[in-house]
């Protein structure tokens, strides 16, 4: 009897197996290349949010500083004007304070603003050219000059000074001036107009050019 002869299987098993180990290596290097790069790419982006970040708080601190302003300290209360209301018209009385002084062809006078109402803070004024016997003002609102940007906070009774300058009306051509003789100044609220008072003076102001500034009020009899 012959031998039966049994074909002999194939040895597929050992190498279906090492190609999917190698394929599990290669899945496992990519997987692990994709993360590299995604670290890499976290990193990026942290590094350029924090430049923005630094950058971002180098521009506010540079305009913060200079959109404030440093306050120039003068004789009087550098109160903040938030709490206290404007001092209206009707409750300041004009006058005028101390003697006139000159300087480069502009006579200066100093208005004094009496505070009979509640604690208010001055707001900034202006005058203009008046005679009484007439009712009739003469040339325009003078400018208004911000010398100081600390508050003048005026409790009950007292009493704000602020410098009035009167160009001398020689110091311009006929053409731009036309100037008039007046007897009084007007003194009014700079923001409505809002008449505070009048006070005796006689002078020669420009009924084209302004002529006359006011700045800013203080606690000081001398205006500065």
């Amino acid at each position: 009897m012959s031998p039966v002869l049994t074909a002999a299987a194939p040895e597929s098993t050992p190498v279906v197996t090492a190609i999917s180990l190698e394929h599990r290596e290669v899945e496992r290097l990519l997987i692990e290349e994709a993360r590299r790069r995604q670290r890499r790419r976290q990193r990026v982006i942290a590094a350029i949010v924090s430049t923005l970040v630094a950058a971002a708080g180098v521009a506010y601190a540079v305009t913060s500083g200079t959109s404030r302003p440093r306050s120039r300290p003068i004789s009087g209360q550098p109160v903040s004007s938030a709490a206290f209301p404007i001092c209206t018209a009707n409750h300041l009385h004009l006058s005028l304070s101390g003697r006139p002084n000159g300087a480069a062809g502009t006579i200066y006078y100093t208005l004094k603003l009496m505070n009979n109402g509640p604690e208010c803070t001055v707001a900034p004024v202006v005058a203009r050219g008046f005679n009484p016997t007439s009712s009739r003002y003469a040339g325009p609102w003078s400018r208004t000059y911000v010398t100081s940007r600390t508050k003048t906070v005026l409790t009950t009774g007292r009493a704000a000074y602020v410098p009035l300058g009167i160009g001398q009306s020689v110091n311009w051509p006929t053409s731009l001036c036309r100037p008039a003789i007046v007897n009084a100044i007007r003194v009014a609220l700079a923001g409505n107009h809002s008449v505070i008072g009048a006070v005796a003076l006689r002078t020669s102001v420009c009924t084209i050019t302004q002529s006359m500034h006011t700045q800013s009020a203080s606690l000081n009899p001398s205006g500065v």
